[in-house]
């Protein structure tokens, strides 16, 4: 399911989302942008796009994105090609590739950067 930025289905600036109480697991391939709420375990997989993990969501996956947002709670290796943002709610145990990291205060990473 893909919504635009403006709650409306559509193509244009798309983003998949992951629901709360939703479980997938296996391989996740998206284009543009994807919000997790809910459970994923296996890889995530973008170019270039945007992976966005909510506060309320577990993540046990390699992650291999454009972006990465992450204020919730993952387990696996992330890179990103452009920017990593860790919030204060985030919980990381594995290391982060990327060319810029952001990391609030309160944040808990257990892990390498490079």
């Amino acid at each position: 399911m893909k919504f635009s930025k403006n709650g409306e289905t559509g193509s244009d600036n798309s983003i998949g989302l992951i629901g709360k109480g939703v479980e997938v697991s296996g391989d996740i391939v998206f284009t543009d942008g994807l919000r997790v709420e809910g459970r994923v375990a296996g890889s995530v997989v973008s170019e270039g796009g945007t992976l966005i993990v909510e506060q309320a969501a577990r993540i046990e996956a390699r992650i291999d994105v454009g972006i990465c947002v992450i204020s919730g709670t993952l387990e696996g290796n992330v890179t990103a090609k452009s920017r990593v943002e860790v919030h204060k709610t985030a919980r990381i145990r594995g290391d982060i590739t990327t060319p810029v990291l952001l990391v609030e205060e309160g944040a808990v990473l257990n892990g390498n950067v490079g």
